[in-house]
């Protein structure tokens, strides 16, 4: 098996490990996940605080509750399940790891998006 796949495989191998280990243990039942410190030390909402306990919802099909820990993941995760994917496709066929150009503006609108979330999360 090539360098490139066995790669691939072994982050898919890794994120399904995870999923499973979130799937078993849930954070509202277990303490050993690790706290964000932007809101250990500056007690303010980081666009990605939530974004664990969302997925752990999601993995039991509660998508509201995921909505209400992090609506941002929640929307975004199609998009890098996609993103994934493609870079996962391009190892297994042209046994590289090659990462997909996002446009400048798709880039400027999400970081836009990103900023005005972790904002308004914050009033």
């Amino acid at each position: 098996m090539n360098t490139a796949r066995r790669n691939a495989n072994l982050v898919v191998l890794a994120g399904i490990s995870a999923a499973a280990l979130l799937y078993r243990f849930p954070p509202e039942q277990y303490s050993f996940y690790p706290v964000c410190p932007v809101y250990r030390y500056l007690h303010l909402y980081c666009p990605g605080c939530g974004s664990t306990r969302a997925l752990a919802a999601l993995l039991h099909g509660r998508v509201l509750e995921a909505m209400h820990y992090n609506p941002l993941f929640v929307a975004l995760l199609p998009l890098l399940l996609v993103f994934a994917a493609v870079v996962y496709g391009k190892a297994v066929i042209k046994n590289e790891i090659q990462w997909p150009q996002i446009p400048k503006p798709a880039l400027t609108l999400l970081l836009g998006i990103v900023a005005f979330f972790t904002m308004s999360r914050n009033l």
